[in-house]
C-alpha cells in the first residue's frame, strides 16, 4: 500500500478500531456471553435478597453498609465474579476462535499481529469494563437502598459518589489486568481454565504471603485502591500499603507487559484446527 495514510498507524488506529468493535459486538450481544451475564447478575440478586430480608433495625442506621459492601466487593465481587467474568471473556478473544475454527480469517487477512492483539484486547476491555463496571455501581445503589433517605443522601454525597468512582475505577483496572492475564492464558494453553484456578490460588493466598511476594499479585495493588479497608483475617501477614498512584501505574505497566507477551506470543501463532 502507498499513500501517506495508507500504512504505518493510521492504517493499524484503523485496523485495531474495526476489530475492537467487533469484539465489543460479540462481548455484549452474542450467547458467548451469557455466561458473564450469568455472573453480572449474581452480587445484583444478592444485594436485592439483602434488601428484602434486611431487619428494621438495620435499614434505620447505615453505619455498616459500607463495610458490608467493601468486604462483598473484595472477596465475591473482585475476587470472583470479575475474576471469572475476565477469564469467560478475555479467554475466548483467541482460544474461543480457534474452537468455533474461525481464527484462521484473522490470521490470513493483512493485519499485524500486534494490531490483531490490541484490537481484540480493546474490544475485550470495552464489554468487560461496562459489564462489571455498571454491575457494581448498581450493586452499591441497591445496597443503600434499603436504608432510605439516609443511604440515597450518602450515595449523592461526595464522600459517596467519590467511594463509587473508586470501585468502578477498581473494577475497571482489574477488567484491564486480569483481561491481559487470561487472553495470554488464552494463547499458551488449550484449556486455560486450569491455569486460571491456579491463578485463583495464588490471589486467595496474596494476604498470607510475605510482603516480596504480594507485589507478584494483581490484587495486592487493587486492594489497595479500594475506599474502605477491609480486614484479611487473623493470619494474614500485614504489609506496607500501596500508595494508590503507585498501584494504578502498578496495574497498567502489569496489564501493558502481558499485553506484549500476547503479542510475542501471537507473532508465531499458527493454528491446526486437528490438533485442538
Amino acid at each position: 500500500m502507498t499513500g501517506g495514510n495508507s500504512h504505518g498507524w493510521p492504517l493499524w488506529r484503523r485496523q485495531i478500531t474495526v476489530l475492537a468493535k467487533q469484539e465489543i459486538g460479540r462481548s455484549l450481544f452474542s450467547t458467548r456471553s451469557l455466561a458473564v451475564y450469568l455472573l453480572a447478575g449474581m452480587p445484583i440478586a444478592l444485594a436485592m435478597l439483602r434488601a428484602i430480608f434486611m431487619s428494621e433495625n438495620e435499614r434505620a442506621h447505615a453505619t455498616h453498609t459500607a463495610t458490608e459492601f467493601a468486604q462483598v466487593f473484595h472477596f465475591f465481587l473482585l475476587r470472583f465474579i470479575v475474576f471469572f467474568s475476565a477469564a469467560l471473556l478475555f479467554v475466548k478473544l483467541f482460544r474461543g476462535e480457534i474452537l468455533e475454527r474461525s481464527l484462521h480469517y484473522h490470521l490470513l487477512a493483512p493485519v499485524r499481529r500486534e494490531v490483531l492483539v490490541i484490537g481484540k484486547y480493546l474490544g475485550g476491555f470495552v464489554a468487560s469494563a461496562t459489564i462489571l463496571g455498571a454491575t457494581v455501581a448498581l450493586t452499591i445503589v441497591l445496597f443503600y437502598l434499603p436504608n432510605g433517605s439516609g443511604g440515597m443522601a450518602y450515595l449523592t454525597s461526595a464522600a459517596g459518589l467519590g467511594d463509587v468512582f473508586a470501585y468502578v475505577v477498581t473494577t475497571v483496572l482489574a477488567c484491564a489486568a486480569y483481561g491481559a492475564l487470561f487472553m495470554l492464558a488464552g494463547l499458551f494453553f488449550k484449556n486455560p481454565m486450569v491455569p486460571a484456578v491456579l491463578f485463583l490460588g495464588w490471589e486467595v493466598l496474596t494476604p498470607f504471603l510475605p510482603g516480596f511476594l504480594k507485589v507478584l499479585s494483581i490484587v495486592h495493588y487493587l486492594g489497595s485502591l479500594e475506599p474502605v479497608p477491609i480486614s484479611q483475617g487473623p493470619f494474614a501477614l500485614m504489609a506496607q500499603p500501596v500508595p494508590e498512584w503507585l498501584a494504578v501505574i502498578a496495574l497498567i505497566v502489569i496489564s501493558g507487559g502481558l499485553l506484549a507477551l500476547s503479542a510475542w506470543k501471537a507473532r508465531g501463532l499458527e493454528v491446526t484446527y486437528s490438533t485442538e
